[in-house]
């Protein structure tokens, strides 16, 4: 009974070898230039949220630095705060700079209600 299950081992190891050699064979390589190992690499995420205001409505935000995409003066924001304030109804989007290249697309809209 040993002598089988150790045939037996001693065949499937056997065909794993030969299979992964005739594998191993038909790898085909590629080799690349020096101008092709010069693409750019970015790292660069960016996320997006939609906030939802009334007019006179504050939030406070996430994030280190912060500018208008777009704007129709719906939203004032203090960068320095991550204060947000709606002032009258509209859409705009500020981006916030997360760090390492990261950075959160806030689309701010601005109706006289939400029901």
């Amino acid at each position: 009974m040993k002598k089988k299950i150790l045939a037996g081992l001693l065949t499937v190891s056997a065909c794993f070898a030969l299979g992964s050699t005739s594998f191993a064979n038909s790898v085909s390589t590629t080799t690349l230039n020096n101008s092709e190992l010069r693409a750019p690499i970015t790292t660069l995420d960016q996320y997006s949220a939609v906030i939802k205001l009334v007019p006179g409505q504050t939030v406070w935000l996430t994030g280190y630095d912060f500018w208008y995409e777009s704007s129709d003066g719906c939203v004032e924001v203090y960068p320095a705060e991550g204060r947000f304030v709606a002032l009258k109804p509209g859409v705009s989007v500020v981006i916030a700079d997360f760090g390492n290249g990261n950075t959160m697309a806030y689309t701010v809209v601005v109706r006289d209600s939400w029901e």
